[in-house]
């Protein structure tokens, strides 16, 4: 209701995972995932939780409600900053 009238509905899910190996550790690894979207006018869809039926993802023309479980974990904003935390494990084990 509060976003009636409003033009401009972007949005977006933010992720944010951090990975220590003590309290005071000076390399910590960050990851950040994003999934841009708009606010939907109406909720759709009866999948998801929380605002899930009000976050349309133009690229796949659906709600994320309107999601399958197995769409949403592998193209969520969880699953971005998941994937980029498990990069750079790959890289500091590497490199260590």
């Amino acid at each position: 209701r509060e976003l009636n009238g409003v033009a401009d509905r972007r949005a977006r899910f933010v992720c944010a995972l951090v990975a220590v190996r003590s309290v005071d550790d000076p390399e910590p690894l960050i990851a950040m995932g994003r999934w841009a979207g708009e606010i939907l006018t109406a909720p759709s869809g009866a999948g998801g939780f929380g605002y899930d039926p009000l976050l349309s993802i133009p690229a796949l023309g659906r709600a994320v409600a309107e999601l399958s479980a197995a769409e949403k974990n592998s193209l969520s904003h969880r699953a971005l900053a998941a994937a980029h935390l498990i990069a750079q494990f790959r890289e500091v084990w590497r490199l260590g």
